[in-house]
């Protein structure tokens, strides 16, 4: 069946990525013209990875540039007779403009690229792929100076210059990195771009002799309101700035790389302080101060080298406290106090009672997680790789066709006012535990693919992001990676705070309490919140002390609000206490508390309601206590929310304050259509207060529910789902990413008898 391409121009093109798979013989050529002469050929089953998608002639084209550095390109599908020449990774994404619409005309509808200027065309300019290019020429007068350069990259080199007055002659309009840009011919004879407009906030730089600009326009997509159906795959949001390295640094032995851990032990013998962190027993000059039996040594740092474990002293020395052998173990702790103290080794009492060795891969192939059995889940290859969390992963053949059936699944069940969220939690990232700890990064890659290839409205990260067990500046890397997993889904994004998040599960039990390692509040900020507050409306100063991220966010287009809670919404402490640390219990601030009943408040009663938070809140599931209650009520008193502690109490009750906010404003207006929690590494829910609740299993693949049937590499390692909305049928619908199971439905590592797939909210 012919392509209908009538209303793409030649040489429309996209970026796009992806690998493409010949099931016949294909000319490379220098143009994309079939009539020039193939300089190589791909055979069958040959593939290519491509960077870029056009369209010109009675074709279309992939582009990618050789080792030569020369940009080649090859034909894919004949737009005459449908005709595709193989398999493609991205088929979701094509370099074709729409069909112009037969509607009556209002501007807003599918139309003809260039059709639209100004303010109308930048109402819709992030639905249009960057790099899309109009060809069309013209002279641009500017009123203010402008610059040219050898790419469409606001950061590129300046090479070319106007002045106000001062005129380009254009051949090309295209837009890219969030303004419009025209191509031109310089003359030193290269090919140049100039931004002629800002897109948001939208300003022209001048005067065009040919208006028009390189934006397609879109569907008025409507609201429940109006009637119109909307479209649930959401609008491209374009990518934002990267920040993360994929290159990990070395902690393992020989680099001595210091662990920053505050703590104290005691010696059983006599041992050396030395200048260098080896033995060297012939090196007397090594040998700085003898350390006699049954001395209290104070440290700042722990490393391994020289088949040894070390401590770093406050004056620099390094102290000898284990070999190897005897810290490979894992029975150190002390028998007398268990909780607080290591005995091993040389040493006794050592309040640091996690070493090093423990810490990273592949020393620990012992998993702490309930994982006895490791080569039941993970793969052969024993070594972590880096993951380059800035680009957009390739899926699997078997990837494609599994998100291919999630799509459909879900288009299947949408209603004409569906909103989709993509939701994951709990994936505690870590580029140097585990596996799995570092590989899901690629899981949450492939939620982004999915998000932005075949279409969601929001991505919500439950919390926990990263391990937080971690030297401080190792967690913020891993943070950067995580962020901008999400930052490719080309959608917006959320990611709530979890008790991981902020490091002090290191600081706390690996460190003896060290503040220091601690990601302060201020420090979280441009980490996390700052990545996303564009799209969360998050109360600042007084009204938010700690910068949690607690907050608000109306899907556009819809009649859904979307409530984030931050349920460790502590401030910072220099010196904690136990009691100090997100990582033991749960609490929200009054500021938070405050903001609840005002938000509820102020939303109208026709708009519907989902709520996020990490952790669930005391009082689900009960009468009249605190402890909560739910289907699976496995570990209920050991929950943060639960917990009998009493220095825990003022958290716990604040916490039922949330609760009693959220079920009493339920009882009279109905409108709340689920609250979706993780924490607990595993699915459970329970209707408590009219309001169903639910949890989800971890996003990493070695830990809570389904690990045992998780391996890493399969569809099964993945653990995100999308939540479907029917606004207007009071409707929830989970979707879970994955291999179906037996009942057609959830993905197999999925116990049915905990897993909630859909639910309605009564009108009263």
């Amino acid at each position: 069946m012919p392509i209908d391409v009538s209303n793409t121009p030649d040489m429309y093109e996209i970026d796009a990525t992806g690998s493409f798979t010949f099931n016949t013989k294909v000319g490379v050529r220098n143009d994309p013209n079939m009539d020039a002469t193939p300089i190589i050929y791909y055979e069958p089953g040959e593939s290519v990875n491509y960077s870029q998608k056009l369209k010109n002639g009675n074709h279309l084209w992939l582009s990618y540039v050789a080792a030569s550095g020369e940009t080649h390109y090859v034909p894919y599908v004949n737009t005459d007779t449908g005709e595709y020449f193989g398999t493609d990774s991205n088929a979701s994404v094509q370099p074709i403009v729409p069909p112009t619409s037969t509607g009556t005309g209002t501007g807003t509808e599918t139309g003809e690229l260039g059709s639209l200027t100004g303010q109308a065309g930048a109402d819709v300019a992030d639905q249009t792929p960057d790099g899309t290019t109009l060809t069309e020429s013209g002279q641009f007068t500017f009123s203010e100076p402008a610059a040219g350069r050898a790419s469409t990259d606001m950061d590129a080199e300046h090479l070319d210059s106007w002045s106000i007055g001062e005129t380009v002659y254009y051949n090309a309009k295209i837009k890219a990195d969030g303004h419009y840009w025209f191509q031109y011919v310089n003359t030193n004879g290269s090919t140049y771009y100039v931004p002629y407009a800002t897109i948001s906030p939208f300003r022209y730089y001048g005067t065009d002799s040919n208006p028009g600009d390189p934006v397609i326009p879109q569907k008025d997509t409507g609201t429940t309101t109006t009637g119109t159906p909307r479209s649930h795959t959401g609008v491209d949001t374009a990518m934002p700035a990267m920040d993360s390295n994929p290159e990990r640094e070395y902690i393992g032995e020989g680099d001595q790389y210091i662990y920053p851990t505050v703590g104290s032990l005691t010696l059983l013998s006599n041992a050396w302080g030395r200048a260098k962190p080896v033995m060297d027993p012939n090196n007397k000059a090594n040998q700085i101060r003898l350390y006699e039996k049954n001395t209290l040594i104070n440290y700042t740092g722990k490393l391994f080298n020289d088949n040894h474990l070390w401590v770093v002293l406050r004056n620099g020395q390094y102290l000898p406290v284990s070999t190897y052998a005897n810290a490979e173990g894992n029975n150190m702790q002390d028998d007398d106090d268990p909780k607080n103290s290591s005995s091993y080794g040389y040493v006794t009492g050592d309040t640091g009672k996690v070493q090093p060795i423990e810490e990273y891969w592949p020393y620990t192939l012992v998993m702490k997680h309930g994982m006895t059995d490791v080569a039941s889940w993970e793969t052969a290859d024993e070594t972590i790789t880096n993951i380059d969390a800035t680009q957009e992963v390739i899926p699997s053949n078997e990837e494609i066709q599994a998100m291919n059936q999630f799509a459909a699944e879900i288009d299947a069940t949408a209603t004409d006012d569906s909103v989709s969220i993509a939701y994951i939690t709990d994936t505690h990232v870590d580029s140097y535990k585990s596996l799995a700890s570092a590989r899901v990064l690629r899981s949450m890659q492939l939620m982004s693919y999915f998000a932005n290839h075949y279409g969601v409205d929001l991505i919500v990260h439950g919390g926990d992001l990263n391990d937080g067990v971690k030297p401080k500046d190792l967690s913020e890397a891993d943070i950067k990676r995580a962020m901008d997993t999400f930052k490719l889904s080309h959608r917006p994004f959320i990611v709530l705070q979890g008790n991981h998040d902020d490091n002090s599960g290191y600081a706390r039990d690996e460190t003896h309490y060290n503040g220091n390692q601690v990601i302060t509040n201020n420090e979280a900020k441009p980490l996390r919140l700052d990545q996303f507050s564009q799209w969360l409306n998050v109360p600042t100063g007084s009204a938010n002390p700690n910068n949690a991220i607690f907050g608000s966010y109306d899907v556009p287009n819809s009649d859904v609000t979307v409530l984030v809670l931050d349920g460790f919404d502590m401030p910072d402490y220099t010196d904690p206490t136990r009691e100090q640390f997100r990582h033991g219990h749960t609490d929200y601030s009054d500021a938070q508390q405050n903001w609840l009943t005002e938000t509820l408040a102020g939303i109208p009663s026709n708009r519907k309601i989902v709520v996020f938070d990490h952790i669930g809140l005391a009082g689900i599931g009960a009468d009249s206590s605190y402890e909560s209650h739910w289907e699976n009520d496995i570990d209920v008193d050991t929950r943060y929310e639960n917990t009998h502690a009493k220095s825990y109490q003022d958290g716990i009750k604040h916490s039922r304050a949330m609760y009693d906010k959220l079920t009493n404003y339920q009882s009279s207006h109905h409108n709340i259509l689920g609250f979706f929690a993780g924490h607990t590494h595993r699915d459970n829910y329970k209707l408590s207060g009219s309001i169903q609740f639910v949890t989800s299993l971890c996003g990493i693949a070695d830990r809570g529910d389904g690990r045992e049937s998780r391996p890493l590499g399969s569809l099964t390692e993945n653990g995100w789902g999308v939540i479907q909305l029917n606004p207007s049928k009071n409707q929830v619908i989970r979707h879970r990413f994955g291999p179906i199971g037996e009942d057609n439905q959830i993905a197999p590592y999925t116990d049915p008898n905990y897993f909630l797939k859909q639910w309605t909210i009564p009108d009263n």
